[in-house]
């Protein structure tokens, strides 16, 4: 259904509050009506909530009434959340529980740890977004309130199930239903009852699943909560169509449609559109089904283009800006240059009138004058120093630009054409459902495959223009390599590979953590300093990368061998190899790349990116290959000081 924040309460109406807020004198009292305001607003209209949340910034930070500044931050924190701008929620999140810590507001600091946890989930980060929702929960386990529990049981449940951990999710949020019916809570009764018939299906229990829908539906209904029935009926077309009920499925995917519309609720509205194409492709009724698919693919296109077009904005703004200080920079020294050549004539044109009335000087002020020679000379050549090194960084900002637009240019615009192929034939009436099947399966291989394309170009382009920032923390690896190792499972097992993690031997689907936590064969930690997020993209192309150049038979592994100062981490497999005549250039071109055993194609950016990182992070990485026998890629990572 959705994440929640613990104060979900909607405040009095605006209009009373605005005139008490005209009669306040002090600027306290203020701050608080400020904040009471945004709380009306939290749920309904983020810009108006940002809006009251600045102005009571400024109000407290000018009579320096702290508790008000945290109050302001967490405001501000949740409004850029819910306009998913993450990075400015986060900063104002991370400064109201500072200022919560500091004065020992515990509450608080609990609300600050839920909106943070929410924000990483919103990421997709989420081993942070979980460290952030149990914090959240120790605090509220202090106070007799126990709302605030319930609450964090379902936002743990939801940051499971994002994680792919049904069990875990299904855990937390009976134990957040015992809590709600028990302290008769409606918001969270309906949250937890609608999760809990989502993972329900999903974990093969529609029947059940049902059962809970039907009541989260009846208090979404006495609540008049369109968004909360939305949900409720998308979900109960997927228990519908898990139990073949086709036609029921459709009835309560159209009503969630309508409420979604009523709302302007996109996400709802799109997976309405996935619910209704589901349920009249069970019912064989194709045309209608691709109509539905279409409808979603281009709502979900139009959210899709329009971050990413934010984002090639951002990398094209960035190189327009370097591009014009640059020039900005070479004009300035030219006019020091001028400058500086005009003083020189100045002082040769005194010299000379000098030397004509005082001739017994001339031999002192021709001194002068060659000393100053000589420094301008050498000014000069530093300037022209700078300014060569100024043309060589725009010469290789110049290359990452046609770089990047050479692969969107043609391996961006190969996949692209290939799905506008795979669209084209469904369209065709003529297509069995099998055939069906077998091109959305290949449209999802290909889409998958252009995501991880547009993840290293764009972290590739990032640091190429901006530089990377690292981040390092001590963290568990072995975390990290089971992570990736769940992540590329389906593909391993779709090109018949063999994936062995650390020596225990072949993995034969994923893992879901228990709900009392991390099962006794668990690996024992293994902590690396270093930064988690770039590690766990190095990780994810040599795995990858593994995959690609294996055969049907051939084994992957992923090993973590701990030393003194250092752990080498060892991504090894037994396919088709490197040629000799080719090892030399595998870190060295971001240009060179070849097809894999399945006629994989990629970027060339994979390699070169992964060295980049490790190196960053104060290791090494180097790799031993052996044509037609196999590849082992190694890097180190320093451990922890205290380790």
């Amino acid at each position: 259904m959705g994440l929640l924040t613990v104060a979900t309460t909607r405040a009095q109406h605006p209009a009373d509050l605005f005139a008490k807020l005209q009669a306040a004198r002090e600027d306290t009292d203020r701050a608080n009506i400020y904040y009471t305001i945004s709380h009306y607003y939290w749920d309904i209209d983020a810009d108006s909530a940002l809006l009251m949340g600045q102005k009571m910034l400024d109000i407290a930070t000018r009579a320096r009434y702290t508790k008000g500044m945290a109050l302001a931050y967490l405001t501000m924190g949740v409004s850029y959340g819910t306009k998913g701008l993450y990075p400015e929620a986060l900063d104002c999140d991370l400064k109201s529980l500072r200022l919560s810590e500091q004065l020992g507001l515990e509450g608080l600091s609990g609300n600050n740890c839920g909106n943070i946890g929410i924000i990483y989930t919103d990421m997709k980060d989420y081993p942070k977004a979980l460290d952030f929702f149990r914090r959240a929960l120790a605090i509220a386990r202090h106070f007799p309130e126990k709302e605030g529990i319930a609450y964090n049981y379902i936002n743990l449940g939801e940051t499971f199930a994002a994680a792919q951990q049904l069990d875990s999710a299904i855990f937390y949020c009976k134990a957040a239903l015992a809590i709600a019916e028990e302290i008769q809570d409606v918001t969270g009764l309906s949250a937890s009852l609608d999760d809990l018939g989502d993972y329900s299906t999903r974990n093969g229990q529609p029947r059940e699943a049902l059962t809970y829908l039907q009541r989260a539906l009846t208090i979404s209904i006495n609540a008049h909560d369109f968004n909360g029935a939305a949900s409720v009926h998308v979900h109960m077309a997927a228990a519908c169509f898990a139990l073949k009920q086709y036609q029921q499925g459709i009835a309560f995917a159209a009503m969630a449609l309508q409420e979604a519309r009523k709302v302007h609720a996109g996400e709802f509205v799109k997976a309405a559109y996935h619910e209704l194409s589901s349920g009249y492709a069970g019912l064989h009724e194709f045309d209608k089904a691709l109509d539905y698919r279409n409808r979603e693919i281009a709502l979900n296109d139009s959210l899709y283009n329009l971050e990413k077009e934010k984002q090639m904005r951002s990398l094209q703004a960035s190189f327009d800006l370097e591009k014009k200080q640059h020039q900005l920079d070479l004009i300035t020294k030219d006019r020091l240059l001028q400058q500086e050549e005009l003083a020189r004539i100045r002082i040769r044109n005194y010299f000379l009138a000098g030397s004509v009335a005082l001739l017994a000087l001339w031999a002192f002020f021709l001194v002068r004058s060659n000393a100053r020679r000589k420094q301008l000379n050498q000014l000069l050549e530093i300037r022209n120093k700078e300014i060569g090194k100024k043309n060589r960084q725009l010469e290789e900002l110049n290359a990452v630009k046609n770089k990047l637009l050479s692969i969107i240019g043609h391996d961006l615009r190969s996949p692209i054409a290939t799905l506008k192929g795979f669209v084209d034939l469904l369209r065709q009436s003529t297509l069995t459902a099998d055939q069906i099947h077998y091109f959305s399966q290949k449209m999802g291989e290909n889409l998958e495959g252009t995501s991880r394309l547009l993840d290293n170009l764009l972290f590739w382009a990032k640091s190429q223009m901006e530089g990377i920032e690292v981040n390092a923390s001590p963290f568990d690896i072995h975390q990290v390599i089971e992570q990736n190792s769940r992540l590329v499972q389906s593909r391993a097992a779709e090109k018949k590979i063999n994936l062995v993690i650390d020596g225990e031997g072949p993995t034969n689907g994923p893992k879901e953590d228990s709900a009392h936590g991390p099962s006794p064969k668990a690996a024992a930690p293994l902590l690396v300093n270093a930064d988690e997020v770039m590690i766990d993209m190095v990780i994810r192309n040599l795995v990858e990368n593994a995959l690609k150049f294996s055969r049907e038979g051939d084994t992957v592994s992923i090993t973590a061998n701990p030393g003194k100062y250092n752990v080498a981490i060892t991504v090894r497999d037994t396919g088709q190899g490197i040629p000799a005549d080719h090892q030399d250039k595998i870190f060295r071109s971001i240009t060179y790349t070849t097809a894999g055993t399945s006629r994989e194609k990629g970027s060339g950016l994979g390699l070169s990116l992964c060295k980049e990182l490790v190196e960053k992070n104060g290791g090494k990485i180097g790799f031993v290959s052996e044509p037609g026998k196999g590849t082992a890629f190694t890097f180190t990572l320093p451990v922890p000081a205290s380790a």
